[in-house]
């Protein structure tokens, strides 16, 4: 009985070891890569097309593994997906994409890249896209900033144009508190100087492709002091002091420091600067420039 149990717990050791060996084996099989070191090591095949998209799951991957290895690619944040057509957006990835290929083995999938080229025209569905890496020192310190921050998707976009276009911080709208401080980093980045007020913007594109940005509100928080009790009124003006608009409401301050949400529909107006100027029918108490 005694041979027997050494029998068996040397059957149970060995199995063991074969199964740390295999283990060690696999974890020695797994090759690392980012995607563009793993195209020029001819270790996969890629194709990259657009589906029609110039935000969000914008691009269609497929990686086909060229070896008998395990593959793991790594496609980074900062990735660029230049189109074949010079007159089409070239896009760009904002979170780091980790991707398994099996000896020999092929993925399909989409990765989230967004619109560097907001003058350009939208990708047309189905053209290539030629893989590289961003090399603008204003996108890696945004990518950077977002290593370790969970900002709200919805911000990414706006942020790439405050960054390849010049668009203004404003039009990133922010829900989470973690949006409003993505924002502070933005306008850092850009040189620019963080808004009051939010702006989004509504993004259309016509038969060509090409895209048409209009403003189509203002938010923000106004604050003012005045004596309790003070009848005021806000008027809307143009940059050169001209009233665009005089309201004939007031409200009562309850309080001699006033806080509020305001909140204005700009859909159709023209471009430009504007200013809310807050009074009491002869004294100036708040003044709030703004554009469209």
């Amino acid at each position: 009985m005694f041979k027997l149990l050494s029998k068996t717990i040397a059957v149970v050791f060995a199995a063991c070891a074969l199964l740390l060996i295999a283990a060690f084996t696999d974890a020695n099989n797994t090759q690392q890569f980012t995607l563009n070191e793993a195209i020029q090591a001819h270790t996969i095949s890629a194709n990259a097309t657009s589906n029609g998209k110039y935000s969000g799951r914008s691009v269609d991957l497929v990686l086909v593994n060229k070896t008998q290895n395990t593959l793991q690619i790594k496609v980074p944040a900062g990735t660029l997906y230049e189109p074949k057509d010079d007159g089409e957006q070239t896009l760009i990835q904002m979170e780091d994409q980790l991707i398994t290929l099996a000896p020999g083995g092929t993925y399909k999938g989409q990765v989230g890249a967004f619109c560097t080229e907001a003058t350009q025209r939208c990708p047309t569905a189905s053209n290539g896209f030629t893989i590289s890496q961003t090399k603008n020192p204003k996108f890696d310190l945004m990518f950077a900033y977002l290593k370790d921050k969970k900002v709200s998707k919805g911000t990414y976009q706006d942020a790439v144009w405050a960054i390849s276009d010049g668009h203004s911080v404003a039009n990133i709208v922010t829900e989470l508190p973690a949006d409003v401080a993505f924002r502070k980093e933005i306008a850092t980045i850009t040189g620019q100087r963080d808004t009051w007020f939010t702006s989004p913007q509504n993004v259309r594109i016509d038969d060509q492709g090409n895209f048409n940005h209009e403003t189509v509100k203002i938010s923000g928080h106004l604050s003012f002091t005045c004596p309790a009790g003070t009848k005021v009124r806000q008027d809307i003006h143009r940059a050169n002091g001209e009233v665009f608009y005089a309201s004939d409401k007031t409200m009562t301050a309850q309080a001699s420091k006033v806080n509020y949400d305001f909140h204005l529909s700009v859909m159709g107006w023209e471009k430009g600067t504007y200013y809310i100027r807050i009074h009491d029918g002869t004294r100036e108490l708040g003044k709030y420039e703004f554009t469209v």
